[in-house]
């Protein structure tokens, strides 16, 4: 299941520029903070899609850049559960409810090597 934590619909605008954005993370026992650093953000336009393994976030800002972002989160969250999304003047910040009160070693799960992805394949 699919939630959006989101300021209202997106929408998809033509023109605009893809821009890197500086992110980083921190958490708490309960709690995985993942702050983005994007000034004059558009909340009408920005939105952000979790469920318990994957975030998906979208920022516009600046009026017409955006920056997207996919994690596989290291760990699982309870989307439903005290998860927000909050927009301030110079960054959004997406706070997840862990399922587990567990220390991650990091935000994302690690992707495996191409070759190691075809050797697990050619095994099956």
């Amino acid at each position: 299941m699919m939630i959006i934590l989101s300021f209202s619909d997106s929408l998809y605008l033509q023109g605009t520029t893809v821009m890197p954005c500086r992110f980083d993370w921190h958490q708490t026992g309960s709690q995985v903070i993942i702050s983005i650093y994007a000034k004059n953000s558009l909340p009408e336009l920005s939105y952000v899609e979790a469920n318990s393994t994957t975030v998906n976030i979208h920022v516009m800002f600046e009026g017409d850049k955006e920056f997207e972002q996919k994690i596989i989160l290291w760990g699982a969250v309870e989307v439903k559960k005290n998860s927000a999304v909050n927009l301030l003047a110079s960054k959004m910040e997406v706070s997840l409810k862990k399922a587990e009160p567990i220390t991650w070693a990091r935000l994302d799960l690690p992707s495996l090597p191409q070759n190691q992805e075809q050797e697990d394949t050619n095994h099956t």
